[in-house]
């Protein structure tokens, strides 16, 4: 493994264990497919806060997603977005160029398990 790589998954870990169990975050996690893309909204501990959303694989589906992340981060008094995916084929890559052109801090990364294979992409957004 790499020295990025290490730094990534060592990012990674420190995420982890900050989100664990938190009462600030709003949890999304989307399951990529090649035309539109299934979004789940939850936190740490459990609570679902939005089952299913269907967006497009294009700017105007993620700026849809990116707004109502927004509301529900207002409407439950949550601090922080994070957003994390798992590659899948090439479909991961626009949403990871639409997300790191409208981000608003935090750190994007590809990180996995700890093996060589990418796992997760996130975005954790403040």
């Amino acid at each position: 493994m790499d020295e990025i790589n290490r730094n990534r998954l060592e990012e990674f870990r420190q995420l982890r264990e900050e989100v664990r169990h938190s009462e600030e975050y709003l949890i999304v996690g989307i399951d990529i497919a090649k035309d539109r893309h299934y979004a789940f909204f939850g936190t740490p501990t459990g609570k679902i806060l939005l089952k299913r959303i269907v967006i497009s694989n294009d700017y105007e589906g993620f700026r849809k997603l990116l707004d109502q992340a927004e509301a529900l981060r207002v409407q439950h008094g949550l601090k922080k977005v994070i957003y994390g995916m798992e590659p899948t084929a090439n479909y991961h890559k626009t949403p990871g160029r639409v997300f790191d052109q409208v981000r608003e801090g935090g750190g994007v990364g590809l990180w996995g398990d700890g093996g060589e294979k990418p796992g997760v992409i996130g975005w954790a957004v403040g």
